[in-house]
């Protein structure tokens, strides 16, 4: 049973106020985003996600920092289960991955929705390559939902789900 401090329950309080916030516009403040406000977060959410993939690739734990919530709204659930629950224990996970070994993110069908003009969800598809030298040793795709907002200017990942498909181990042949 999830609590109010779970952390799928903070994910769909998060939406929810998102959502509410959104929705609770006055009659003479328009629902929909102007066609300009929408292409910029289109254009600043996928730029983020661009700073994502880069900083993980490059192992910069400052910049993989730099585009999470440095806060307690900030959660990231694997197939359904809280895999993390701050940008610390993202960073720690990167920093445990065996340096011999790298990896390649390909995103695909990304989709942005805009919720406003400092918040939006992105939806995507990537393949992941884990390489040892020029040889992959693991390949798997998912889905990424992740829920952006803007900070003090700044746009950060608030909560984020991957769903993804079992790893497929290469063989040495």
């Amino acid at each position: 049973m999830n609590t109010p401090t779970s952390p799928l329950a903070r994910v769909a309080l998060i939406v929810c106020a998102a959502l509410a916030t959104i929705g609770s516009g006055c009659e003479s403040c328009p629902l929909r985003q102007s066609v300009a406000t929408t292409a910029q977060v289109d254009e600043d959410v996928r730029a983020l996600l661009d700073r994502w993939i880069q900083s993980f690739e490059s192992r910069d734990e400052a910049a993989v920092r730099s585009v999470l919530a440095d806060d307690e709204r900030f959660v990231w659930l694997e197939d359904g289960e809280a895999r993390y629950q701050s940008a610390d224990d993202v960073v720690a996970a990167l920093a445990s991955f065996p340096p011999g070994l790298q990896h390649s993110h390909e995103l695909t069908s990304v989709r942005i929705v805009p919720m406003s003009d400092s918040a939006a969800w992105a939806q995507l598809g990537t393949t992941t390559v884990i390489r040892q030298g020029e040889r992959a040793v693991s390949e798997f795709t998912g889905v990424v939902l992740i829920l952006a907002q803007r900070d003090n200017g700044e746009w950060r990942i608030i909560a984020a789900h991957t769903s993804t498909t079992k790893p497929q181990m290469r063989s040495s042949g």
